[in-house]
């Protein structure tokens, strides 16, 4: 066994992070049972569930009462466990630096698309410009789902994108207009029967999202979220909360930057940006 890991563990010399605890590297040392992964480039992500547990076993990886999380963006070495980690080359091979969001900001986008358990011909909407919110929404159109984005109009860059995407931007921070727009694109899809699903990409837009839901909706919110409204119950919303990225959605979202469906190298940044774009630092 290498020295000050267990059987199933790795040691990952880093290239670049994005998320605390998440990024891209090169396992330098493995415990007895990984040593097939010495020299191989991975992504890692910021949680290790133990995979056995029942929280794990409904799927909820992410809030694992017995995981190892990584919580810094400081470290150059990490331990992680040699299961989680998803190995690239043989037709998986992702850009440096840009790589390092893949098992971060798109991962968790997709956990976001995955838990909300949305399909094709479902009436969506997404709330919150972030790095999550872009990737989230090319997630969507690869997934054949053309959804309605509610955006303030001050945010011209994140606003720019969205039109040069096609979808439908409701242009406001007033509610009543956000809806107008929202139902009016959706009944021009032959989806106005249908109760919308709301995603919420960003805690301080959780109010809106909570005042667009309408009977029988879907909220999704990501942690950490604004305060719900106790009404939700009387319109029979189901809420989802998504806390963290799933380790087991990690190699789908790789294998969608792959086929190009993600803008991975032009939805990411090295240093601070002022737009939607995630960063990621190489180290």
């Amino acid at each position: 066994m290498s020295e000050g890991l267990g059987e199933d563990d790795v040691a990952i010399e880093l290239e670049a992070v994005s998320e605390p605890g998440a990024g891209i590297g090169r396992v330098v040392r493995a415990g007895e049972r990984a040593q097939v992964l010495i020299g191989k480039r991975v992504l890692v992500g910021p949680v290790d569930p133990c995979g056995e547990c029942e929280v794990c076993r409904r799927g909820g990886g992410p809030v694992c009462p017995l995981a190892r999380r990584r919580e810094t963006r400081t470290q150059t070495t990490i331990v992680a466990a040699g299961r989680w980690v998803v190995t690239l080359g043989e037709g998986l091979e992702l850009p440096h630096p840009a790589g390092a969001a893949v098992p971060g900001a798109i991962a968790l986008a997709y956990t976001l698309y995955a838990r909300t358990g949305v399909g094709p011909r479902e009436p969506v909407v997404v709330i919150g410009a972030t790095p999550i919110s872009r990737f989230l929404i090319e997630i969507l159109l690869a997934k054949g789902i053309s959804p309605a984005i509610v955006a303030n109009p001050d945010h011209g860059p994140w606003v720019d994108w969205l039109l040069g995407k096609g979808v439908t931007v409701a242009r406001t921070t007033r509610v009543d207009e956000a809806r107008a727009t929202c139902t009016a694109a959706f009944a021009a899809q032959g989806l106005g029967a249908r109760p919308w699903r709301v995603i919420v990409t960003d805690g301080a837009e959780t109010a809106t999202g909570v005042a667009l839901a309408g009977p029988r909706a879907t909220l999704t919110v990501l942690a950490p979220a604004g305060p719900l409204s106790g009404d939700l119950a009387a319109r029979e919303v189901t809420v989802i909360g998504v806390a963290g990225v799933h380790p087991d959605l990690v190699v789908e979202v790789a294998a969608m930057c792959v086929k190009g469906d993600i803008d991975l190298t032009g939805g990411t940044a090295a240093g601070p940006t002022p737009d939607h774009r995630a960063i990621v630092t190489p180290v």
